[in-house]
């Protein structure tokens, strides 16, 4: 058998959207995340317009729409030969509709963006609530509460709001102090994840009850996923995949320096009573000079959680590394090479909850060199969808830096490698 794969576009309300995938043209879909940084999804799709029906006024069936009223829901339809699976790859709502008509042809492109990005536009925001867990205070963030201000789109809901899940199980303690913030964003951004490094980022959107329901998830504290949450994707270049293996080719492979990211010098202050800055140099800060990062605003918890963040900034940030920074795989590439047993590692690859901050192995042997194996994680990716192919181009960063210690385990679990936390 073979693993085929197919896309689905519904573009609606969140209870019933109504299906455009007989009209795409083509669709790319753009999503991020890293440490300390609220992650970022868009999603642009252009959609055959040649009847008229989406045209504004025009009199077709889709000719009175709200569009920016509506949500965007992408899938992937992946099988085997029978039993579809069908993954939510992004959910987001409408900010752009751009058409495209010369009298002959028309076409319609519609971009979206992710939820928590659309809602954390909601400005002056007054925040207060003393000690609490960090799931309570993200939970309480995302959440629509009676006199704050953050609204999300109803998506044909009477109600919205924002949950949270915490995919590392880390959850100290965090000070909210009464003061106002510029938006739901600055809280965020500023504030929140910061005091615990978090990975944060908008996943799905559905209905769980009553209601729209703008799921976020994270991995604060130690940066790694449970076993419960992580999959790890190994890659190995085309004519060498076997068992749950996935391939990817030389055009679009690359290795860098992660000399953007290093980090000798850490500055974390809390607003708790007494808090002092928290200042960690690292011992290479005379080797490379002063690559600071400072989040003076943050609702860290105590002192010794203060000094905990900062340590652990500069000691997972502060080394040089030549790893793999892009890879590209296409489902042809995985039709013609992947086993039945590397499904479920493709369609998870594609999910939004499953695919972004994931542990990556990836194997090849460079030009006159050994060949290595070197643990990655996925923080980024662009998926381009045509009626030809679907290309995903991933972008990774070390999983040595961005991955805590895991007992007997032969590529994240090093001892003088590996982070502790």
């Amino acid at each position: 058998m073979t693993i085929n794969t197919a896309w689905e576009v519904k573009i609606g309300t969140v209870a019933s959207p109504t299906d455009f995938t007989s009209r795409i043209l083509s669709m790319n879909v753009n999503q991020s995340v890293d440490v300390n940084v609220i992650g970022r999804g868009s999603c642009s799709i252009t959609l055959l317009n040649k009847d008229g029906a989406l045209t504004p006024g025009g009199g077709g069936t889709y000719s009175s729409t709200d569009w920016f009223a509506q949500g965007v829901f992408v899938s992937s339809v992946t099988n085997i030969g029978a039993g579809n699976t069908t993954t939510a790859v992004f959910h987001g709502v409408v900010v752009d509709f751009d058409l495209v008509d010369d009298g002959v042809f028309s076409t319609v492109t519609i971009t979206a963006l992710d939820g928590l990005t659309v809602a954390g536009r909601t400005n002056s925001v007054l925040v207060g609530g003393g000690t609490v867990s960090y799931n309570t205070a993200a939970a309480y963030g995302l959440a629509e509460i009676s006199g704050y201000p953050l609204k999300y789109p109803r998506l044909g809901q009477p109600s919205a709001g924002g949950s949270y899940s915490n995919l590392s199980g880390s959850n100290p303690n965090v000070f909210v102090n009464n003061q106002t913030f510029n938006s739901y964003a600055d809280i965020f951004q500023t504030a929140l994840i910061p005091s615990a490094n978090d990975v944060f980022w908008a996943t799905i959107i559905d209905v769980p009850s009553s209601g729209a329901n703008y799921r976020v998830q994270g991995c604060p504290g130690v940066m790694t996923r449970t076993d419960a949450n992580a999959t790890t994707f190994e890659f190995v270049p085309n004519g060498s995949v076997t068992s749950t293996k996935l391939p990817f080719g030389s055009d679009g492979f690359s290795q860098q320096f992660n000399n953007d990211t290093l980090i000798t010098q850490a500055n974390i202050l809390g607003n708790f009573v007494g808090a002092t800055t928290s200042t960690v140099n690292s011992s290479d800060i005379g080797i490379y000079g002063n690559r600071n990062v400072s989040f003076t605003n943050t609702f860290v918890g105590t002192q010794a959680l203060s000094d905990a963040m900062a340590n652990n900034l500069v000691n997972r940030y502060s080394s040089i590394k030549f790893t793999p920074a892009t890879l590209v795989i296409t489902d042809k590439m995985v039709k013609a090479n992947c086993a039945d047993a590397a499904h479920s590692q493709w369609f998870n690859l594609l999910s939004i909850a499953n695919g972004l901050w994931q542990k990556v192995l990836v194997t090849w042997t460079g030009s006159g060199a050994a060949a290595q194996t070197v643990p990655c994680v996925v923080s980024g990716r662009s998926i381009n969808v045509t009626p030809e192919q679907c290309t995903v181009s991933l972008t990774l960063i070390s999983g040595v830096d961005n991955q805590s210690f895991i007992l007997d385990n032969t590529n994240f679990g090093k001892l003088d490698t590996n982070r502790l936390g």
